[in-house]
């Protein structure tokens, strides 16, 4: 279902919507995205999961992580006040892991201002500061809440600060698996002036960041898809909502919903490209739905795209990755649908040229 509500929210983003529209289809794909995010660390919190690591800007992922919450600070009265460092550099790791880290932290610290027990006329503040020393940057997080009893142990999995009902004790556990991950570090402790502070480091990539608009993922009609892609799905949502972005980059989408109805339809016409989910219902494994195309349609098995719910089975990965096949986990962006499909047909052509 993720992926349909994130394809479908950038689908609205991409068109002329008024103000108010916009505003609400663009709501809906940031907290998508957020659980997708939250989705994908639990997982990887269940399983390990080693963070995509690129070049980022840490402090523009850590602005994306304030937005996120700046209506429920608005509104609760909470003042945000920021300290942020010129010119800190780059860090390395995945920024969607890093921005779930913030999230839990500001959920957390917004949850003790928040708090039942607290004075309704006390100050309540969330001071974040944005250091940058020679190989280190520092994201520093403080409340005005009431502290914490047991900084040593928030970080254990399941201890929650939270009453009942409130917590799962997984957040800040999950964030210092991350931090880990990144080569980094993350440590609690209660200021000298009341409330908490978390602080996390992250080595840096080296240099620094020069600021980049911010640009929708939404791939512009210029960049059209040619060719023709079957489309093997058997969730509906998923279904429609891929056939309406490939179609509406210009492909020419044929769609099934069964991997029996997907063999005969080679027996009628050529594709250029398959998109077919990995898990499709009797098509067996992902080796042998491949090793179908190798049989029947040995050019075609060049030109396959799997899409996964979940890729937890470490023997499949390691399977699509040693015979270079590409593949998606869901939810996916537009963005990354297109531009796969793109490398699909761009490869078919190609061969043609070649012949």
């Amino acid at each position: 279902p993720l992926t349909a509500i994130l394809g479908y929210a950038q689908l609205l983003e991409s068109e002329k919507l008024e103000s108010r529209a916009m505003d609400y289809a663009n709501k809906v794909f940031k907290q998508a995205q957020r659980t997708h995010r939250v989705v994908q660390n639990l997982l990887s919190f269940a399983r390990q999961r080693k963070p995509e690591k690129h070049e980022f800007d840490v402090v523009k992922v850590l602005e994306e992580a304030l937005l996120l919450r700046d209506y429920d600070m608005k509104v609760s009265s909470i003042n945000l006040e920021r300290e942020i460092q010129s010119g800190v550099p780059a860090v390395s790791g995945d920024p969607h892991q890093v921005e779930q880290v913030f999230l839990n932290i500001i959920n957390n610290a917004l949850d003790a201002m928040m708090d039942d027990g607290a004075p309704e006329d006390a100050e309540r503040k969330l001071l974040v500061r944005v250091r940058a020393d020679v190989n280190l940057v520092t994201i520093e997080f403080q409340d005005s809440g009431p502290g914490l009893k047991e900084p040593h142990r928030i970080f254990e999995p399941f201890y929650t600060t939270k009453s009942i009902g409130k917590g799962t004790g997984l957040g800040l556990s999950i964030c210092y698996g991350i931090v880990k991950e990144h080569g980094g570090e993350i440590a609690a402790r209660n200021a000298e002036s009341g409330g908490a502070v978390i602080e996390v480091r992250l080595p840096s990539a080296g240099h620094a960041v020069t600021p980049e608009e911010i640009t929708t993922s939404v791939q512009k009609r210029e960049s059209a898809l040619h060719g023709t892609i079957l489309l093997v799905e058997d969730e509906e949502a998923v279904l429609e909502f891929e056939r309406d972005v490939l179609a509406g980059a210009g492909a020419e989408v044929n769609t099934l919903t069964s991997f029996d109805e997907a063999k005969s339809a080679f027996e009628h016409r050529s594709f250029d490209a398959v998109i077919i989910n990995g898990k499709m219902p009797g098509a067996g494994s992902v080796q042998q739905s491949h090793a179908w195309f190798a049989e029947h349609s040995p050019a075609l098995a060049r030109h396959l795209l799997f899409t996964f719910s979940s890729l937890a089975e470490p023997e499949v990965r390691s399977f699509l990755e040693q015979n270079h096949v590409p593949f998606l986990v869901k939810p996916f962006e537009v963005g990354d649908l297109i531009a796969n499909a793109r490398r699909l047909l761009v490869k078919t052509q190609a061969a043609g040229a070649g012949s």
